[in-house]
């Protein structure tokens, strides 16, 4: 059975489906849904919202405090009583701090007696001492909070990157020959064919036609110049398809490629009826 393209399941996984008869396809090829839903599952991530962190476990704490050698001062869990699945708001805590930090700057003021400034530039200006500051301890994002955070971030950002590597960023595979495809006798219906080899070394040739009324099904081909030898590749489904060509097939030997209209009477046998015809060219 021939695959629909990377590019078109990339389509489909955006919302942008190109043919109903792409999704007919994935609807009854398991290799192409699944496919699919690898790359809807990467849309997804990459659409969703950043995630919500609750309290990490005891455990973690624990294991990081063994991990880096700490001393015993620091044992004790700072996330203790943000047990329960309570959210782990980072903005609210850094605001409190902020706010904490205002307020003893306020109570300062009032114990050494520098006047306060009133927000309009009237009166004495504060004095604030940007060593003592600097120096205050801040509770800041806790240890377990930002190992989680951290290790949320590698793994979003793991699957951003092999999103894009496996939609638009992987190798291009080398184009060995390519073929113009002309209509033959009752068909206006043009179309392209190329013989790519992919970066393990496997070949494929991708299929591209416009729409044309068949009653029955497209099957696609590849003939000797003489026409008189042929080999199936299989049934295209829509206007692209994908197939895998066999290791030893010399494509040398069958160079032409042919999409035939095929009537569903169980002959396995080129119908005679071809859509359109052209010469791999290398």
């Amino acid at each position: 059975m021939a695959h629909l393209s990377e590019e078109t399941l990339t389509l489909l996984a955006l919302g942008e489906a190109r043919d109903a008869q792409d999704q007919q396809h994935v609807a009854s090829c398991p290799d192409c849904a699944a496919e699919l839903a690898s790359l809807e599952r990467v849309v997804r991530a990459g659409r969703a919202e950043p995630p919500v962190l609750t309290a990490p476990g005891p455990g973690v704490w624990a294991a990081i405090h063994a991990e880096l050698g700490l001393s015993a001062g620091v044992a004790a869990d700072p996330l203790a009583g943000s047990r329960g699945g309570d959210v782990l708001d980072v903005a609210s805590e850094d605001a409190a701090d902020e706010a904490s930090d205002d307020a003893r700057d306020d109570a300062t003021s009032h114990r050494t007696g520098t006047p306060a400034d009133d927000g309009a530039g009237h009166g004495g200006a504060t004095v604030v001492d940007l060593d003592a500051r600097r120096s205050r301890p801040r509770r800041g994002v806790p240890y377990p909070l930002a190992a989680a955070a951290a290790a949320a971030a590698l793994f979003v950002g793991g699957i951003s990157v092999w999103g894009a590597q496996r939609v638009g960023l992987e190798p291009d595979p080398t184009v060995l020959a390519t073929a113009e495809l002309e209509p033959l006798a009752g068909y206006t219906a043009r179309g392209s064919a190329e013989v790519d080899e992919r970066p393990d070394g496997t070949r494929q040739l991708v299929v591209r036609t416009d729409p044309a009324d068949v009653n029955g099904f497209k099957e696609v081909w590849l003939l000797a110049p003489d026409a008189q030898r042929m080999v199936s590749l299989g049934v295209m489904a829509g206007d692209e398809a994908v197939f895998v060509l066999p290791e030893n097939l010399d494509v040398g030997e069958f160079p032409v490629v042919d999409v035939s209209n095929e009537p569903i009477d169980g002959d396995p046998t080129h119908s005679g009826d071809s859509i359109v015809r052209g010469v791999l060219d290398a």
